[in-house]
């Protein structure tokens, strides 16, 4: 294959990656009021889903089976 043929490949391929990540990374929902701080009470909300505190930064992230990072520092929770 020519280096022209190489270059053009490559472009595209990269081009699909970028909006592939993009659309990936898109759907998340953003942090309220989308600061490090934003969310940190100290203590969990009485009343909702039920949460689990981040041993990192002590933000409130949902409690599910499926949520494995921490929202705020993106540090893995137990």
């Amino acid at each position: 294959m020519q280096p022209l043929g190489w270059l053009l490949v490559s472009l595209v391929g990269f081009g699909l990656l970028q909006v592939l990540l993009y659309r990936r990374f898109s759907r998340r929902e953003p942090t309220p009021g989308g600061g490090r701080d934003a969310g940190v009470t100290g203590n969990p909300p009485a009343s909702g889903p039920p949460v689990v505190e981040c041993r990192h930064c002590g933000s409130s992230n949902e409690a599910h089976r499926t949520v494995r990072f921490c929202r705020t520092c993106v540090e893995p929770l137990e």
